[in-house]
């Protein structure tokens, strides 16, 4: 299995990504531990340009950080495939695909793709997967596309709150640092 990191992404590239990903779903799943009592919500874009389905995780109801990285589904099922696609496997397999290292990252995701049965447990080992259906998947999100569904992205519209909110500060902070004597 290739086991490098991939390549850094700035700030601007993945804005470019998000503005270019149009959200066709949204939904919840329940974590992969059954001692979980929360959900999380995820939501898969699709690139109009590229014809590429993503997937990024947006909200946890219990504990625990998680990065909210769109991972695109090709990209998943080359690490699935490059890990023997017939074998089980642990989520563990898509840490490298995520810029942020948190340690929820790979189980997360790996959630998300069970609810869209793009995983399948494995009986009797908890915490494996095996692949499943993405024929079924790409064709129920094949009619949103073809409805013409887009979502709004509450993701990006609360980073754009932050960023003003950011740049306020910073504004504040440079006119009070003006407005202070300097002592000698």
């Amino acid at each position: 299995m290739d086991t490098a990191s991939p390549p850094l992404i700035n700030q601007q590239e993945a804005t470019t990504m998000t503005s270019t990903l149009r959200i066709i779903k949204k939904s919840t799943s329940p974590k992969l531990s059954p001692r979980a009592q929360s959900s999380l919500t995820y939501h898969v874009g699709y690139n109009d340009k590229s014809k590429s389905f993503h997937l990024r995780i947006t909200a946890n109801s219990g504990g625990g950080f998680f990065s909210n990285e769109w991972i695109a589904l090709n990209d998943i099922l080359g690490i699935i495939e490059s890990t023997r696609s017939d074998k089980p496997f642990k989520a563990l397999t898509f840490k490298t695909l995520y810029q942020s290292k948190g340690s929820n990252n790979h189980d997360f995701l790996a959630a998300a793709l069970r609810a869209e049965s793009l995983l399948l447990p494995v009986e009797k080992q908890l915490m494996s997967h095996m692949l499943g259906d993405g024929k079924s998947f790409k064709a129920a999100m094949q009619q949103l596309i073809k409805d013409k569904i887009s979502l709004d992205d509450n993701v990006a519209e609360a980073e754009k709150i932050k960023e003003a909110k950011r740049a306020e500060l910073i504004e504040a902070m440079k006119a009070s640092a003006k407005k202070k004597p300097t002592s000698k």
